[in-house]
């Protein structure tokens, strides 16, 4: 039960950050200011990727993993809104 909780908080501190930075870029935030926060979201989730595998702890693994997820969902948004 602890795993899934850790993966949950992992998935949903990632999609949270990255809805509050925003999705789709607003009017009221320019460009190059949304670039440079989700490209910050976007390596601070690999660092703490690399930190996890490199403990080796299973919580922060797990946690790694369900950030990931929270990435790929939030990107797969921001895509669909191309299309």
């Amino acid at each position: 039960m602890l795993l899934i909780i850790d993966f949950l908080i992992g998935f949903f501190v990632v999609l949270g950050c990255l809805f509050l930075v925003g999705i789709t870029r607003e009017r009221r935030v320019s460009q190059k200011t949304w670039v440079a926060l989700w490209s910050t979201v976007s390596l601070a989730l690999a660092l703490f990727v690399v930190v996890s595998f490199v403990l080796g702890q299973e919580i922060l693994q797990t946690c790694a993993l369900g950030g990931s997820l929270g990435y790929i969902v939030a990107v797969t948004i921001h895509t669909i809104q191309h299309f």
